[in-house]
């Protein structure tokens, strides 16, 4: 299971890293038409949306998988390894576990409409494929709840030496996604 997890892990980072390159030609080619041609082109705009939609959404459980997601506790740093990971393990079972879920069933049926009309863009003439990046929300759910169970079950040891980031033990997604 963690292998799988590692596995998923990498994937998501390297679509992350491609969407980002994506994004980033597909606007200064935009901005040079535009500015230097005076031509727009309404696929690329859609497809700068779409890239960075799809990013945002997908840096949501690698965000969780590296353990910089956002935590509001004074109390980490006093606590051992352990204790963190019991917290932490506490925290799934009732916010991610519980939320992630809630949304994965609501967000089914839409996502379910959307490929079911095929969907394309708001705009006439822009390009297709709103259906898929729709599809994130759903893949979002499952990769923090696969984070999520992961978290829950494994022991909370076995960080290596050296791995807390400036005083702050790091938790055990963190451990379990970088060191498989």
């Amino acid at each position: 299971m963690k292998y799988a997890a590692h596995v998923l892990y990498r994937v998501t980072l390297i679509i992350c890293v491609a969407l980002f390159g994506v994004m980033f030609a597909a606007q200064l080619v935009i901005v040079l038409m535009r500015y230097v041609m005076g031509v727009g082109f309404l696929e690329l705009q859609d497809m700068v949306t779409y890239s960075f939609s799809v990013l945002v959404v997908l840096t949501i459980p690698l965000a969780a998988g590296m353990d910089r997601h956002v935590r509001v506790d004074i109390l980490r740093s006093r606590f051992s390894r352990l204790t963190n990971h019991r917290i932490d393990q506490w925290g799934h079972v009732l916010f991610t576990l519980p939320v992630f879920g809630l949304m994965l069933v609501n967000a089914w049926p839409l996502v379910g409409a959307s490929w079911a009309i095929l969907e394309g863009s708001r705009e006439t003439g822009g390009l297709a494929g709103m259906f898929v990046v729709k599809s994130t929300v759903v893949v979002m759910c499952l990769l923090l709840l696969v984070l999520g169970v992961i978290d829950f079950f494994s022991d909370g040891r076995g960080l290596p030496p050296g791995a807390e980031d400036a005083g702050r033990p790091e938790g055990g997604t963190a451990r379990k996604v970088r060191d498989l």
